[in-house]
C-alpha cells in the first residue's frame, strides 16, 4: 500500500534538514518501505508556536509499503525523533498528487487563465446575442415602418381612384 510521510522541521534544525530527512528515510526503509523519487519541500511561517518556533520546513514524500503492521514501528520510531516538530502519516489514495510549490502555483495560474477565457468567451456570446435581438428588434421596425407605407400608399391610390370616378 502507498503512503505518505510528512514531517515539520522547526526553523532553528533547518541546517540539519538533510541529515534529519535521511534519518527518516533510513527509519522507513529499514521497516520495509521504498520511497518514490518525487518530494516537496516548503518554508512556511507556522499558525501557532510548537516547541518556541514560529516557522520551519516540512517535506512530504511518498512511499510503498507492503506490511500494514510495519506502519507501528514506524510510527514508534518516528516518535522518539525531537528533532522533528510533527509527523504524519496518511494514505496516498486519500491524498491529492504531491507537488512542489512551483507546480501548484503553475496549476493556480492555468486555471486563473481558463476562467478568465471562459468569462471572456461568455461575454462574446452576450454581446453577440445583444447584436441578434437588436437586429430583430431593428428589422421588425422596418417592417412596421413598410407595412404602414404600404398601407397608407393603397390608401391614397384608392382616394384619388374614387376622386377620378366620381367627376
Amino acid at each position: 500500500m502507498r503512503y505518505e510521510i510528512f514531517c515539520l522541521l522547526g526553523s532553528s534544525q533547518e541546517a540539519n534538514l538533510e541529515r534529519i530527512k535521511k534519518e527518516v528515510e533510513d527509519i522507513v526503509i529499514s521497516n520495509g518501505g521504498v520511497f518514490e523519487q518525487k518530494e516537496t519541500r516548503e518554508k512556511r511561517k507556522l499558525s501557532y508556536k510548537i516547541k518556541h518556533e514560529t516557522s520551519g520546513t516540512y517535506f512530504a514524500q511518498r512511499f510503498e509499503l507492503e506490511k500494514g503492521a510495519e506502519l507501528k514501528k514506524i510510527n514508534l520510531k518516528m516518535n522518539l525523533k525531537s528533532d522533528v516538530l510533527r509527523f504524519m502519516i496518511s494514505k496516498a489514495s486519500d491524498l491529492p498528487e504531491l507537488k512542489t510549490k512551483e507546480e501548484r502555483i503553475q496549476e493556480a495560474i492555468q486555471k486563473e487563465e481558463k476562467q478568465k477565457r471562459m468569462i471572456s468567451s461568455r461575454e462574446n456570446m452576450l454581446k453577440k446575442e445583444s447584436l441578434v435581438k437588436t437586429k430583430e428588434k431593428n428589422h421588425r421596425t422596418v417592417s412596421e415602418i413598410v407595412s404602414e407605407k404600404k398601407l397608407s400608399v393603397s390608401v391614397d391610390i384608392d382616394e384619388k381612384l374614387e376622386e377620378i370616378l366620381n367627376i
